[in-house]
């Protein structure tokens, strides 16, 4: 019956339950005073050490469960030795002990252990720990039967240390996965050159944003950042310098839009596009200004080999049902266009 009780107890526990579920099983095992501590050690990989993991205590009985942590092989070598070679240690008097086992007499008699017994838990033929028992200011002579009782009961907690260790394992995987795979679409969204969003990315943050935008009836802005004469830049300072100026526009943009929901995306080989909800014309006329001189400064802060300007067109409206991406396009690539045509190095806002 009790062992009846202790499997379906084990068995139908969750991972999350497993520490509650042992130590209930310990606690059926010791239930009706027939022991006054039931417990489950651990060994480490190499047998070197053993630790107290679960652990269910008599009433008017000290646990000593925090003292037991990470006990040394040195400290009891008789009892490591014969768990080692036997999985089994039974102990119905001290007076049992062999003189070699005095550091584990010591350690019962610190805790005032008059009868114990440790049955192994073995893990695909590996021992992995132990399911003991101890009797405390009492003893008695274990039987077959005590024996027998606890090797099923530690069958038992091994099995379901076994499932909670592999359920474990594998929402450890599971996790690494998830995030590997975010980590995959997160590289399908980022432009190598820069770190900024790329093209894909960018559609899909407009896709988001504009929808948002129509179902609240608030205001979305876009900026285009076109980095003036950039090709001839490129020819003339070469390609190392040229990649470092996009580097160096992109960090600039980057610290600029800061706000929550702000996307800033490479369009293009020399352009960016900047996706910004809720910006009203007067903030995006500033921040575009912003933009203009910090990008006139990087050869002053010698982060580039020489100075270069941008072009900046920005699109500012509320939409309705009738706009789509494209139309958002037309208008920011209309407006950077716009401040070509003044003469680069400046910015027109279109606000609709």
């Amino acid at each position: 019956m009790l062992i009846s009780a202790i499997s379906a107890q084990l068995i139908n526990c969750s991972v999350e339950d497993t520490q509650l579920y042992i130590e209930q099983a310990l606690a059926a095992l010791g239930h009706g005073d027939r022991k006054d501590r039931c417990y489950v050690f651990l060994f480490n990989d190499d047998h070197s050490a053993m630790s107290n993991t679960h652990e269910w205590t008599n009433s008017g009985i000290s646990s000593h469960k925090d003292e037991l942590q990470d006990i040394p092989a040195a400290a009891m070598p008789w009892f490591f030795e014969q768990m080692l070679s036997t999985g089994l240690v039974v102990v119905s008097q001290l007076s049992d002990l062999p003189p070699e086992a005095k550091g584990f007499r010591a350690e019962l008699e610190h805790e005032r252990i008059k009868s114990m017994m440790s049955v192994g838990m073995y893990l695909e033929k590996k021992l992995i720990g132990f399911v003991g028992c101890d009797l405390v200011n009492r003893q008695c002579a274990w039987t077959d039967s005590d024996v027998h009782q606890m090797r099923l009961v530690a069958d038992m907690i091994t099995n379901t240390i076994a499932r909670h260790n592999t359920e474990t394992r594998l929402r450890a995987a599971e996790a690494d996965l998830r995030e590997a795979n975010e980590r995959l679409e997160q590289l399908a969204r980022e432009d190598g050159l820069t770190g900024l969003v790329n093209r894909r990315g960018l559609d899909h943050a407009l896709e988001q944003e504009l929808s948002r935008a129509v179902r609240n009836q608030s205001r979305l802005t876009l900026f285009m950042v076109d980095v003036d004469h950039f090709k001839a830049f490129n020819d003339r300072r070469g390609h190392v310098a040229g990649d470092a100026a996009l580097r160096a526009v992109a960090a600039v943009l980057a610290s600029t839009f800061q706000r929550s929901a702000e996307v800033v995306a490479r369009y293009g080989g020399d352009e960016f596009l900047i996706v910004s909800p809720e910006l009203d014309p007067k903030e995006a006329t500033e921040q575009a200004q912003r933009v203009l001189r910090r990008i006139r400064q990087l050869n002053e802060k010698q982060l580039i080999s020489q100075p270069i300007t941008s072009s900046i067109g920005v699109a500012t409206l509320i939409p309705d049902r009738s706009y789509d991406v494209d139309m958002l396009m037309q208008m920011v690539d209309k407006a950077v266009y716009q401040a070509k045509d003044r003469g680069r190095n400046c910015e027109v806002i279109q606000a609709y």
